[in-house]
């Protein structure tokens, strides 16, 4: 599914935003496997978001041997500021900016 690093976090986001009802949110749905990605990768992109705060309610994991960290879903949940950037960068919103933009350099008769 998503192999580059903005489409796993536009998957994790877009998972955890649908998720907003559920009474526990299954975050084993949005794993290394599901995603298509290395488990050291999926860790890293966690690591990015959770500095971001674009998203909340994950218990980091060490082990000695690793050089990354892993984390543990207690509550996870999308923020506000994940929203936004959900917001931001779905291709509906980039379509539109495109097009903007493009009317932006079209000279007006």
């Amino acid at each position: 599914m998503a192999n580059d690093t903005n489409d796993i976090i536009l998957a994790v986001l877009k998972f955890l935003d649908e998720s907003m009802d559920d009474e526990k949110v299954d975050f084993s749905k949005v794993n290394e496997e599901s995603l298509n990605v290395t488990h050291p990768r999926y860790c890293k992109v966690l690591s990015m978001m959770l500095e971001e705060n674009l998203i909340a309610g994950l218990a980091p994991v060490n082990f000695a041997d690793r050089q990354y960290t892993e984390y543990k879903a207690i509550n996870p949940r999308i923020t506000l500021k994940g929203i936004e950037y959900l917001d931001e960068n779905t291709l509906t919103n980039k379509g539109y900016k495109i097009l903007k933009e493009i009317k932006d350099w079209i000279p007006m008769y």
